[in-house]
């Protein structure tokens, strides 16, 4: 018995039976919580130098595994400073509020930001580490953003900051805590079509389902999990360019096809599916209409065992 190969099949297995049951909703938990059980890769150090047999060091690596998911905890007692608030509070306008009275165990959340004419450029930095995700409206025309969250799994904190006509958001989820059958964070963002949108998301485990066709996209940059990617871009800015890096994703990109398109992909065990694209050398592929379009859109997706979908409307 090689107990090395038993201790990965093992790992491997723990792994993906994890992922299948935060995304059936029966577990939650982020990669932060996860990064707080290194300690655990000392233990299981120690267990592999004890001088027993290996079926022995094979149970008391699952034993300290079991107990270290069941047993870890995190509490973010770290306090933000929020911009937004619900309808009733609309009347204070921009002030900033330390909102560490907030409620963690609220069904719903609003929060917003009022529509600034000098921003002309907007950076949304969105820790989605867990949840469904979703951009179905567009804002109203004195609005910046708007975010509606109903679940149970913590709230969000928003902040933000201006450098002459370009604004930074940051959206982070204020409680990570691992738990058992939750339900989960579901978030409804609406945005406004007047400036140029550029995206910082790191998504975990979460489902992504973006509609961008009606705004201008600058720069998305989204780092995943196991994770559902759903993202349709149009063609209002004259350059776009996407980075996705992804663990166990199913990715699935809608671009239009008065845009050229450039794609880099670096995967294994994928399934790819993206018509239109002609290959030029290993890993690099691109549209027929690449170098003569006005708009261009530049791909860029390394992921590992995932659906990899690019489809032209």
């Amino acid at each position: 018995m090689n107990f090395k190969k038993i201790f990965w099949g093992v790992m491997l297995v723990l792994i993906g039976t994890l992922f299948i049951l935060k995304n059936l909703g029966v577990i939650y938990f982020t990669w932060h919580t996860i990064w707080r059980l290194w300690p655990l890769i000392l233990i299981l150090w120690g267990i592999s130098l004890i001088p027993v047999k290996d079926y022995l060091k094979l149970i008391f690596s699952v034993v300290a595994i079991a107990l270290s998911v069941l047993l870890v905890q995190k509490y973010d007692k770290t306090g933000y400073y929020n911009f937004g608030w619900r309808d009733s509070d609309r009347g204070r306008n921009r002030e900033q509020f330390d909102r560490d009275d907030w409620n963690d165990t609220s069904e719903t959340q609003e929060l917003f930001q009022p529509f600034d004419s000098a921003i002309n450029r907007v950076e949304l930095k969105l820790d989605a580490a867990a949840g469904e995700f979703r951009l179905e409206e567009t804002a109203p025309a004195d609005q910046l953003l708007t975010l509606f969250k109903e679940g149970s799994v913590g709230n969000y904190s928003m902040t933000s900051q201006d450098e002459y006509d370009v604004r930074t958001i940051e959206l982070k989820i204020r409680e990570s805590n691992a738990k058992i059958r939750t339900k989960g964070n579901r978030v409804k963002l609406g945005l406004n079509t007047t400036p140029v949108w550029d995206f910082d998301m790191n998504i975990g485990a979460a489902s992504i389902d973006f509609d961008l066709s009606n705004y201008k996209v600058g720069e998305i940059d989204l780092d995943g999990g196991a994770s559902a990617i759903n993202l349709k871009l149009g063609d209002r800015s004259d350059y776009t360019k996407l980075d996705i890096d992804a663990g166990a994703a199913s990715i699935d990109i809608k671009i239009p096809e008065s845009a050229g398109a450039e794609l880099k992909i670096e995967t294994a065990l994928s399934s790819k599916n993206f018509p239109g694209f002609k290959k030029i050398e290993k890993g690099l592929y691109r549209t027929e209409n690449y170098e003569s379009a006005a708009k261009k859109i530049e791909i860029k997706i390394d992921a590992a065992v995932s659906s990899l979908n690019i489809n032209r409307y």
